[in-house]
């Protein structure tokens, strides 16, 4: 009697150990998925990238991949001010448009509508808007505007430069073929020169100068094989001529009467496909925020009280010697 009472409490102890065992088991598979439930929706991971926490400066990011990306970038939307030094000849002067305001009032009203702060630099001031600094001379090639800049740029350290020159390599005929290797050495100048930087190069528009085209053809060929070699680094190219089938970019019937300037119309367009690149820029993460040197965010500021039609300052003493802008077809 007694044995068989011990088998019988045996055998109930044994059923809840059993029933316990499944319980212990069932609970650390719900607590297991609900652990990784909560793991996938982020709520428990930590924070591994507090790159964008603030808007202030810092060092650059390489990825895994290998993409660069700049930290504490920030949509040009909200906020992150741009320094703009456009550098170039008589194209980016504007010369021939009302007001001799080229594609840069257009570019500037259209950032401005969008939120951003802006600040237009350089050692320049042309054309009736006030914010009218800039860094472009007359009859330029690009080895000659690299020379200028060399000057400036140190000084006024632009977080985004917009560079639109070439055409004189083709209408004075000097240095057609070193025109994307002279592009090269300007643009790594200037990433190094202004570390917070972003290029935004430009081909060369069409031209209606007789002989004039299949060299422009050829030197933005050379410029869109320099663009593969920055694939790593804050540089687009802002594509102006039409043979690449993108819509909007200046046509034959959009050049002046010179053959080279654009009309107003054509101007206009340049200007909205450098804020599309600006765009583009910001879309990539490559826009970061200026050192801090005392310039103002936006350069209209203490200038109100300006007639618009400012006159230019000289060149750097320093620089080769100007070449004077003219209204010739030869000299752009």
């Amino acid at each position: 009697m007694a044995n068989d009472e011990k088998r019988s409490w045996s055998s109930r102890l044994s059923f809840f150990r059993t029933k316990r065992a499944i319980f212990t088991l069932t609970l650390i598979v719900i607590i297991s998925a609900v652990l990784i439930a909560l793991g996938a929706t982020r709520i428990l991971r930590p924070k591994a990238d507090t790159s964008d926490d603030d808007q202030q400066p810092s060092d650059i990011n390489t990825t895994a991949t290998g993409n660069w990306k700049p930290n504490n970038s920030s949509s040009i939307a909200d906020g992150t001010p741009l320094r703009i030094m456009s550098l170039g000849a008589s194209l980016v002067r504007g010369e021939f448009s009302t007001g001799d305001v080229g594609f840069r009032k257009t570019m500037r009203d259209e950032l401005v509508d969008l939120g951003v702060p802006v600040n237009m630099v350089g050692s320049q001031r042309f054309g009736d808007m006030l914010d009218n600094d800039l860094e472009a001379y007359g009859g330029n090639r690009v080895s000659q505007i690299h020379e200028h800049a060399t000057h400036i740029v140190p000084q006024l350290q632009p977080n985004l430069f917009l560079i639109q020159v070439g055409t004189n390599n083709i209408l004075q005929n000097r240095d057609v073929d070193k025109a994307g290797a002279h592009m090269e050495d300007f643009i790594n100048y200037l990433l190094n020169a202004s570390a917070r930087a972003t290029v935004i190069f430009s081909t060369c528009l069409t031209n209606t100068v007789p002989g004039c085209e299949p060299k422009i053809l050829d030197v933005n060929k050379q410029y869109r094989d320099v663009l593969e070699k920055f694939d790593s680094k804050p540089v687009l190219l802002a594509e102006m001529h039409p043979s690449e089938g993108f819509p909007d970019r200046p046509q034959a019937a959009d050049i002046g009467p010179d053959g080279t300037h654009p009309t107003d119309y054509g101007y206009d367009l340049m200007g909205r496909i450098f804020t599309e690149s600006i765009r583009e820029a910001d879309r990539k993460g490559y826009l970061r925020w200026p050192v801090e040197n005392g310039l103002e965010k936006d350069g209209d500021v203490g200038r109100a009280g300006e007639t618009t039609a400012t006159p230019e300052l000289p060149p750097p003493t320093s620089t080769s010697t100007k070449i004077n802008a003219t209204r010739a077809a030869t000299a752009i």
